[in-house]
């Protein structure tokens, strides 16, 4: 299933976007939970959850280890063109998919001018979102 992933999302770039990631937590409030508000309107953003499910997989949570959502989200970060969204915790662990994949991938492609934007917001302790970057 891996494999199937990666290859739809190196196939159908124009699916990808806008592209979300998330990361973290705030309190009781998980980013996985609170990033359905961004992709509602206005955003209409994809995670890489999203985008299993566009490929097949009925179940992402349930399907991937997480050595797995770490190369979805490697090819995933890779692919995506344009503004990018992100949505953080306040407190969002030092080996998170994240920081040691995500992040320096989109860094990089921001760099080369792939990725056009990085807009960060923070989950706060009420569970209201706030952009900080």
């Amino acid at each position: 299933n891996t494999q199937k992933v990666v290859t739809y999302i190196q196939n159908n770039p124009a699916t990808l976007l806008p592209p979300c990631f998330w990361s973290g937590r705030t309190g009781n409030y998980t980013a996985q939970d609170v990033v359905k508000v961004f992709q509602g309107a206005p955003r209409n953003c994809r995670t890489v959850g999203d985008i299993a499910k566009r490929a097949g997989v009925a179940n992402p949570d349930a399907t991937f280890t997480y050595a797995e959502w770490g190369t979805l989200s490697d090819a995933f970060a890779k692919s995506v063109s344009g503004p990018v969204y992100v949505l953080l915790g306040k407190e969002v662990g030092a080996t998170s998919v994240w920081l040691t994949i995500e992040k320096p991938t989109l860094d990089k492609s921001k760099q080369s001018g792939k990725v056009t934007s990085i807009q960060i917001w923070e989950i706060q302790a009420d569970g209201s979102v706030k952009r900080i970057s």
